[in-house]
């Protein structure tokens, strides 16, 4: 009884440390999506001209690097999910 009372305790502990992991990754991802956002960015401030390239829908111009700035962010949940195996988004 007292070796299934422990095997319980340790399977317990490995349940939570397991969890918690998930939780850290999540953590740190959220308080670090700002700055990733902001190194996408970075690079346009110092820009004096930028030329795009569109296809025949969609915007055209300036008005296209908001989007391709979130376009890039967005993806950055499903790349930390490959990258780690810990879902962000749930």
């Amino acid at each position: 009884a007292r070796a299934r009372a422990e095997a319980a305790q340790a399977a317990a502990k490995a349940e939570a440390f397991g969890q918690y992991r998930e939780a850290a990754v999540v953590e740190m991802v959220l308080q670090r999506l700002p700055q990733a956002a902001e190194a996408v960015a970075q690079p346009l401030l110092g820009t004096r001209r930028v030329t795009l390239v569109a296809g025949a829908s969609g915007d055209v111009g300036v008005s296209r690097l908001p989007g391709e700035v979130l376009d890039v962010v967005t993806r950055l949940p499903s790349a930390i999910e490959a990258l780690t195996g810990v879902s962000v988004t749930q």
